[in-house]
């Protein structure tokens, strides 16, 4: 499978108070074929992906899953202790955005050794 042949499922939604949210979905399948695909260009390269990898690969899967079965209406990125992680939050005393700047002056910045 093509990573540009992996088709997102997207809804868009118009609020009442005139807002749009949005949603998008991708079939399992596809994203198990695309992982798998690329272990697959890694090997067939002479490459080894970490250990680590398949670890953080399949505790995602688990996660997914057990958020499926235990809230399956719940929706993470709308989740209230996540609001400002990575997003522009204009609220006063709001939590710093990765690699952003938050309304009060404070820095967060993620860094990669």
């Amino acid at each position: 499978v093509n990573l540009s042949q992996v088709q997102p499922d997207v809804a868009v939604t118009g609020m009442a108070d005139g807002s749009v949210q949005g949603s998008f979905a991708f079939d399992e399948n596809e994203i198990t074929q695309v992982l798998l695909d690329v272990v697959d260009v890694t090997e067939d390269n002479g490459l080894k992906l970490p250990r680590e990898f398949g670890l953080l690969v399949k505790q995602s899967l688990y996660f997914d899953r057990y958020l499926k079965i235990l809230a399956p209406n719940l929706d993470v990125a709308a989740d209230a202790r996540l609001v400002g992680l990575g997003g522009d939050s204009s609220a006063n005393g709001a939590p710093p955005q990765l690699n952003g700047e938050a309304p009060n002056g404070d820095v967060a910045v993620d860094v990669v050794a």
